[in-house]
């Protein structure tokens, strides 16, 4: 689904930075305060979920530029174990429009992760929030095409329809977010690899690991525990072209690859850290500035600061290695479990969401 280095580039930076809301602003910055939608309570799970979604923006009848919020409901493992197992059967690999790019970062005294989004395929932007009956709550990104949707259809008007099931798949598809305890995830698109099943872990779509992650884990110790669990795959089930970046509340992080059938850490040695398309295990940071454009810029503008950014730095660092499909740029406050978003390179507007 997510990942073709040809076409796109993905980025996660983990640094330390000392926030404060005010600096973020200037006077080219207008920042909006968004909410999710609360359907009635009196209505079942499922139907709460799918009168939630709230149109945030998007033009025309095909909406073009769309981006929306959706307030999920209810236990859907079953769902999402259903869905796993039909990118099992159906490999993705035959199925060439799905494609990611992120970029990651964390702080000092305040946390953050930032990430871009780099492939412009997207449909609409879905931002939900996640209330899991047996988990912890998260806000995170996904891409409404993933779900099955077509390109730029109007989701308001699909969620009464039968396509509009497919909204509640959208926690599955999550590419980055955040939870309650202001632990974060993003997945990067990396070289592929190939591996073999094993019969005491379970093999689940990079997403679905993402969900996972969110749903059950209140730091960095948690989320390394909880992936040895389990085997990531994408384009098909023996496959993997994508890693990991996971930082907490802490202000620690770890990047998270799975290659020769085992995981392989890299923990932070810096206040921030930084990954691209670039495998990172036990690669010198030297030929890492070397190899990837992104990862020289981003480390060489956290080195200049020594970490010390605001969130206004962050969004600049965004801007700075966005590419022509870039659809989404996020920064996270881990501590504070809110976001500041822009979506299609809009730089002057700037969303602002807060965990509920």
């Amino acid at each position: 689904m997510l990942f073709d280095e040809r076409k796109i580039g993905i980025i996660v930076v983990t640094l330390f930075l000392l926030f404060t809301v005010p600096v973020f602003v200037s006077a080219q910055d207008e920042v909006v305060d968004l909410r999710f939608g609360q359907p009635p309570v009196s209505q079942s799970d499922r139907s709460r979920t799918l009168q939630s979604p709230v149109k945030v923006q998007g033009t025309g009848g095909p909406c073009q530029h769309g981006l929306y919020l959706l307030t999920l409901y209810g236990d859907r493992e079953d769902i999402y174990q259903e869905e796993n197992q039909a990118l099992i059967d159906n490999p993705l690999i035959n199925q060439s429009w799905r494609y990611c790019s992120v970029f990651s970062t964390a702080a000092e005294n305040s946390v953050i992760m930032g990430r871009n989004w780099d492939n412009e395929n997207v449909g609409s932007i879905i931002v939900s929030l996640c209330h899991p009956p047996n988990g912890y709550s998260s806000i995170s990104f996904c891409r409404a095409i993933d779900l099955g949707i077509p390109l730029h259809m109007d989701l308001e008007q699909l969620k009464l329809s039968e396509i509009g099931n497919k909204l509640l798949l959208a926690p599955f598809y999550a590419t980055d977010g955040v939870n309650e305890h202001g632990v974060a995830v993003a997945v990067a698109g990396v070289r592929q690899t190939t591996h073999r099943p094993k019969s005491d872990k379970q093999t689940v779509f990079v997403t679905f690991l993402i969900r996972k992650i969110l749903d059950q884990t209140r730091n960095i110790e948690e989320a390394v525990d909880l992936v040895e669990n389990f085997i990531p795959f994408q384009l098909d089930k023996n496959t993997l072209s994508a890693h990991f970046i996971v930082a907490d509340s802490s202000g620690r992080s770890v990047i998270l690859e799975y290659d020769q059938d085992q995981w392989r850490k890299t923990y932070g040695d810096k206040p921030w850290q930084v990954l691209t398309t670039k495998p990172i295990y036990s690669v010198p940071d030297e030929k890492l500035r070397e190899s990837c454009w992104r990862y020289r810029i981003i480390s060489e503008a956290l080195e200049k600061k020594r970490g010390n950014v605001d969130l206004k730095n962050t969004m600049g660092i965004l801007r700075d290695v966005a590419q022509k499909g870039t659809t989404w740029s996020v920064a996270y406050a881990l501590r504070t479990k809110e976001l500041y978003f822009s979506v299609y390179q809009s730089w002057d507007v700037i969303y602002h969401l807060t965990m509920p």
